[in-house]
């Protein structure tokens, strides 16, 4: 077991003795050498122990450091407190004075950017100002007929009370010829035949909304009480219906001339029905002259259908023909909205 050579106490982990100071293996002052250090004693603190202390030293050795715990045995010894004192702590005033002037800065220092910003924003209003006052009348103006407001704004009705407004109707329906829109189903026609130059002749229903007057639906014998169905692909406001009520041609030979108007049966009467039941009757002429019949309030149907009341009976001379024929139909309206 290790003691120390100045004091003769047992020595632990470190460079110095944990009671006396003494640098650990160095050789013990004359002063103290070969004098057994007293055994600590154990029963009490060792704050309240007595500690041998050793004789004075010239005035040139240096002081011993003093007792440290066994934990901290193997730091360096703190330097001596060479601190003259404790300063004396600023006065309150100068304290004061210190915050003020940090809080008169800090103030400062923000309003910075909000000036520099609101400055930036002035000359940016005042540039704007400038281009628009001092910009091209004729060139304003022509950009603003070029590019009118397209905005719909509503009507001021006037018989209504000043400043009430009234929303613009919708546009009204441009009617239009629905021909190709529609298909048709009528009686079996009657067969084909030759015209009085040989050329092939056909009277089928599909004749009845091609626009040609020359052609023509015919049937044999008397249509009377027939119908003939022509259907849209939607629903369809209806603005006027009418028909060519007869064969509507004229042939000439050398033999003669040949009036199919005349010669064949012609729709004298006929009954227009619609979807939601409207029927209109209308009475024909004999004229090969469209003839047609408005419907004044407009009627929304998906189909129309033509009902013959009352067909003429055939004609005499060398176009006679005991045939119900109709040359044209004619259906107008537009899709309804």
């Amino acid at each position: 077991m290790d003691v120390c050579t100045q004091c003769g106490y047992e020595l632990g982990i470190g460079r110095f003795c944990t009671n006396c100071g003494h640098p650990v293996g160095a050789p013990a002052t004359p002063a103290v050498a070969g004098r057994e250090a007293p055994a600590p004693d154990r029963r009490t603190d060792t704050a309240e122990r007595p500690r041998a202390v050793p004789p004075s030293t010239p005035a040139t050795a240096p002081t011993p450091p003093p007792a440290r715990s066994p934990l901290y045995a193997d730091e360096e010894p703190a330097a001596p407190d060479t601190d003259p004192g404790p300063r004396p702590a600023p006065s309150t005033t100068s304290r004061a004075r210190h915050v003020d002037e940090s809080r008169r800065q800090g103030a400062a220092a923000g309003w910075v950017p909000w000036v520099a910003g609101l400055t930036v924003m002035l000359l940016l209003a005042a540039l704007g100002l400038w281009l628009l006052l001092a910009g091209d009348d004729d060139q304003v103006a022509t950009d603003r007929v070029s590019a009118p407001d397209r905005t719909e704004q509503p009507s001021l009705d006037p018989r209504r009370p000043e400043g009430r407004a009234t929303v613009s109707p919708e546009p009204q329906v441009v009617p239009g010829d629905l021909a190709d829109a529609a298909t048709v189903q009528a009686p079996a026609p009657a067969p084909a035949t030759q015209d009085v130059t040989g050329s092939p002749v056909t009277f089928v229903a599909a004749h009845l909304l091609d626009g040609v007057p020359e052609t023509c639906w015919r049937m044999p014998g008397d249509g009377t009480g027939e119908s003939i169905t022509f259907r849209f692909g939607g629903p369809t406001e209806m603005t006027e219906v009418g028909l060519v009520n007869g064969y509507a041609k004229t042939a000439s030979t050398a033999s003669g001339s040949y009036d199919w108007y005349a010669g064949n049966r012609r729709t004298l009467q006929v009954e227009w029905t619609f979807d939601d039941g409207t029927v209109v009757t209308q009475d024909l002429r004999e004229t090969r002259a469209m003839q047609t019949v408005a419907l004044d309030e407009g009627v929304v149907t998906e189909q129309v259908t033509m009902r013959l009341i009352e067909v003429s009976p055939p004609g005499t001379g060398p176009a006679s023909r005991d045939y119900t024929a109709i040359s044209e139909v004619s259906l107008r309206g537009a899709a309804a909205p």
